[in-house]
């Protein structure tokens, strides 16, 4: 009788010790040392080219955040709420905030956006339009570009959505946005701003901003439609503001368009803009062009 009561203490000791060890082992999954810190990510956009079109509006339902080591795998973030934003209300350096959130600290590879296809459409003559957004709820849409989260502090980056280079019209008038995303890190940016005098004969002038010497001359043709541009803008009461540029050399292209956003002339180049962390630069433009040229 006495080896069998010893024997049920040694099991209730041993349930005990497996019980213990159990809850132990939940508190140290479930607790975590890794350092973490904030992202905040803005949005923002270059102008469209076509003028009937006033609004694009494009609805985001979550923020995928990819590690540099992280092995191909996406940290998802998903908005209290859907959120739908005017892409051409955030241009001249106006933006908006999408997200704040903590995440782990380390080097963020790539961003990709997660779209309500169904919540997009685009204003046209003051008419709605099915805007087609495609992928954009099953894959999603990546912005290049990387930028760090640091251990205890907060990073402040903008998303440039470029309406220019992601907004298509068919022949047909179907709209489809395929968005060429850029990130940046708000702290390695600057601007360039400026007057303008140059005599477009009535036409818009819009000014695209080149990475110094990329600009080559087949960017004229239909197809590249100055594609390798890193920005542009409308030039507006004689103004012109390029926002968002990361720090470097610029070579700035002075366009004309019709009022139906198509290309109608080169009026010249603008060479050797330099940009600065946090600084504005500024260059103003006037007749004749040629004395900007190297």
């Amino acid at each position: 009788m006495k080896k069998f009561y010893k024997a049920m203490s040694i099991a209730a000791a041993l349930l005990m010790a497996g019980l213990l060890s159990g809850c132990g082992g939940g508190s140290s999954t479930t607790a975590s040392t890794e350092p973490s810190g904030t992202v905040a990510l803005s949005l923002t956009d270059a102008p469209a080219d076509n003028e009937a079109v006033s609004a694009v509006y494009v609805t985001f339902d979550s923020v995928q955040y990819q590690y540099v080591d992280g092995n191909s795998s996406w940290q998802e973030v998903n908005l209290t709420e859907s959120r739908t934003v005017n892409l051409l209300a955030l241009q001249d350096g106006n933006t908006t905030l999408l997200s704040q959130v903590d995440l782990p600290a380390g080097k963020i590879a790539q961003v990709r956006f997660m779209i309500d296809t169904e919540k997009c459409y685009i204003v046209v003559d003051e008419q709605n339009k099915t805007l087609e957004v495609p992928s954009g709820d099953q894959t999603g849409y990546k912005a290049v570009g990387g930028f760090t989260i640091p251990a205890g502090g907060i990073v402040n980056v903008t998303a440039d959505f470029d309406l220019r280079k992601s907004l298509t019209v068919t022949g047909n008038g179907r709209y489809i946005l395929n968005p060429t995303i850029k990130i940046v890190d708000n702290s390695e940016v600057g601007e360039i701003n400026g007057t303008v005098t140059v005599d477009t004969n009535g036409s818009t002038a819009v000014i695209y901003a080149y990475a110094d010497e990329t600009w080559d001359n087949n960017e004229t043709n239909a197809t590249n439609n100055f594609s390798h541009a890193v920005s542009s803008t409308k030039v507006s009461n004689g103004t012109y503001i390029l926002p968002w540029l990361t720090v470097g050399t610029y070579d700035l292209a002075v366009l004309a368009y019709d009022v139906n956003g198509d290309f109608e002339a080169v009026m010249g180049f603008v060479n050797n803009v330099t940009v600065s962390p946090n600084q504005t630069t500024t260059q103003d433009i006037i007749d004749p062009l040629d004395d900007y040229l190297p």
